[in-house]
């Protein structure tokens, strides 16, 4: 490996190359109310590491022993839990009791649920918020205040601040609950049920268009019935296509940066459940939709869907990406840092887009000629070093050629040493120290057996040597010879002694 290969892989390892935000970087969960089904092999063959449940908001005195076998089952298969708050079990919105609670009541609810189940550390305001079942659909304003009751009952834990249905009017909510927070959230939830199965994207499209930070789809999965109130069935999807469901919600997470966590709902409804998405058929057959998320994952779980490598162009660091995704489709953004010995240095945040057509894309950052150098210098030691010895031992001296450690080896030190002698200066006694003017050695045959003589033709601007006194001075000590090296960069520097 030459030493300008040595130095970009240095820089690769050394460099922060931001992870992309494709399919490999959204984190998949599942959102089931069922403590049982997170018992069931197949779900724990999926991996997921999250698990969504919805409950009454006073669920910690109404309903404690349903979250407490949830939370169990979500415990035993090694899932981390996530708990949405919604109406009381005795309302029957749209119609009457529909009870709105007032910020107070929601806030004393909420801090008893967060005392009782510690190990909760994540949570969504309201399920579902600008749905017609619940009696927050026209009261965006209240949901803000709930919000804040929220993070004071737990400010270390993760918030998401609105929660809507991809149906209705689902931006006028959320600008309504933007106008009413007292602070900007970053996190909100999504329940894309409309885009998954229609094919269509406005819904993810609106809300990023609305709200500002992350966004994640609490509730996505492949509808198969739906139906009304009385019980007549107003949605029936077959199960041949049931599967292109679970792709769009995939596809749609590949292609919005923004989208960081996504819930598949759910894995298994009972034969008279008014909603039915489940992975699994009421007589627990697996649907076609579960053999598209096995595939799914599969193709999400690529360790890096975008492989990068960086290359020095003369004062510029080249990065090249090359898209591994199965459909050859990547784009994100990408955060370039330069480490050197000493600390890390930000360069730029850059944009990337590679599609089946163009499946490599090449950003060029501009480095400076100081902060190169030192990025360079770490992984090059003493460079100049092996070009000297290389040049010592009768081969052409190679800019590439690889660096050599630190410690030399005793034929490397020999070498050095003939180095040394060979492009030293003559020795000069500390006695007598050398003329204003350099003068040339005198000619004659005894100057073939000086080393004085020898030292002076083989460098001729220094100074010659004045003849050594065969008298000592008591005042002066004896004579000391040293050799002072015309260049410093060829050896390490060696012990003199006096």
């Amino acid at each position: 490996m030459t030493a300008a290969r040595r130095l970009v892989s240095l820089l690769l390892a050394g460099s922060q190359l931001a992870a992309p935000a494709v399919a490999g970087a959204v984190t998949v969960g599942l959102a089931d109310q069922k403590p049982a089904s997170y018992a069931d092999p197949r779900a724990r063959a999926l991996g997921l590491r999250y698990a969504r449940l919805s409950v009454p908001y006073d669920a910690a005195t109404s309903a404690p022993a349903q979250v407490e076998a949830w939370l169990s089952a979500v415990q035993g298969a090694g899932m981390a839990p996530h708990v949405a708050f919604e109406h009381l079990r005795t309302d029957d919105c749209p119609g009457a009791p529909c009870t709105l609670p007032s910020r107070g009541r929601y806030g004393a609810a909420v801090r008893a649920f967060v005392a009782r189940f510690p190990q909760v550390r994540t949570y969504t305001t309201w399920n579902e918020a600008n749905h017609q079942t619940q009696p927050t659909a026209a009261h965006p304003e209240a949901v803000a205040g709930y919000y804040d009751e929220l993070r004071s009952a737990c400010p270390a834990c993760t918030i998401v601040a609105g929660d809507v249905l991809d149906s209705g009017s689902y931006t006028r909510w959320l600008r309504g609950f933007l106008a009413a927070a007292s602070t900007t959230p970053q996190l909100w939830g999504l329940h894309d049920y409309g885009d998954v199965t229609y094919g269509t994207s406005s819904g993810v499209r609106d809300v990023l268009a609305t709200v500002p930070g992350r966004l994640w789809i609490e509730e996505t999965g492949a509808l198969v019935s739906l139906r009304n109130q009385a019980g007549r069935q107003t949605l029936l999807v077959d199960e041949s296509r049931v599967a292109l469901a679970i792709d769009r919600a995939f596809a749609l997470a590949k292609v919005n940066p923004r989208i960081a966590r996504m819930y598949v709902y759910q894995w298994q409804a009972g034969p008279l459940d008014r909603f039915d998405s489940g992975l699994v058929r009421p007589d627990g057959t697996l649907r076609p939709s579960y053999t598209a998320l096995v595939r799914d994952l599969a193709a999400a779980r690529i360790t890096a869907p975008v492989r990068w490598t960086a290359k020095w162009s003369k004062r510029a660091l080249v990065l090249r990406a090359t898209c591994r995704a199965a459909d050859r489709a990547c784009r994100g953004r990408v955060s370039v840092a330069l480490r050197t010995r000493t600390t890390s240095h930000r360069l730029t945040r850059r944009s990337y887009r590679m599609s089946a057509r163009h499946p490599t894309a090449a950003l060029s950052v501009r480095v400076s000629t100081t902060l190169r150098r030192r990025a360079r210098k770490p992984h090059l030691p003493r460079a100049p070093a092996a070009r000297a010895l290389a040049g010592a031992a009768g081969r052409p001296a190679d800019a590439d050629a690889p660096a050599r450690t630190a410690r030399l080896t005793p034929s490397a030190r020999s070498a050095c040493s003939e180095a040394r002698r060979r492009r030293s200066a003559p020795c000069t006694s500390n006695l007598n120290p050398p003329p204003a003017r350099p003068r040339r050695a005198p000619r004659r045959s005894a100057a073939k057996s000086s080393p004085h003589a020898a030292g002076a033709r083989n460098a001729s601007a220094e100074p010659s040597p004045p003849p050594r006194s065969s008298s000592s001075s008591p005042s002066s000590g004896p004579s000391t010879c040293r050799w002072r090296p015309v260049a410093t960069r060829p050896c390490p520097p060696r012990r003199r002694r006096t």
